[in-house]
């Protein structure tokens, strides 16, 4: 949510929490700027790498898995998924 508001430029944010199917999936979904994931430059990722590194270090290491899903001008999905 950090991100967001610092970067992401959004009017809009959705946040769920839901556990079935043997898992527990967060869901944090934004109508702003986006970025391409894999095309950061160099400054970009001093920028955001390190919270986007960070963020997935904290889940895989609480034994989850993290995925982002950005595409410049059309938002932000990020979803953590652990097994319940």
């Amino acid at each position: 949510m950090n991100n967001i508001g610092k970067h992401a430029k959004a009017d809009s944010v959705y946040l769920g929490l839901q556990k079935g199917g043997g898992v527990i999936e967060l869901c944090i979904k934004d109508n702003g700027e986006g970025f391409d994931p894999e095309n950061l430059s160099s400054r970009e990722i001093s920028k955001k790498g390190l919270g986007l590194s960070s963020m997935k270090e904290r889940v895989e290491y609480s034994g989850g898995s993290l995925s982002i899903d950005s595409v410049k001008g059309k938002g932000t999905i990020i979803r953590a998924v652990w097994p319940s």
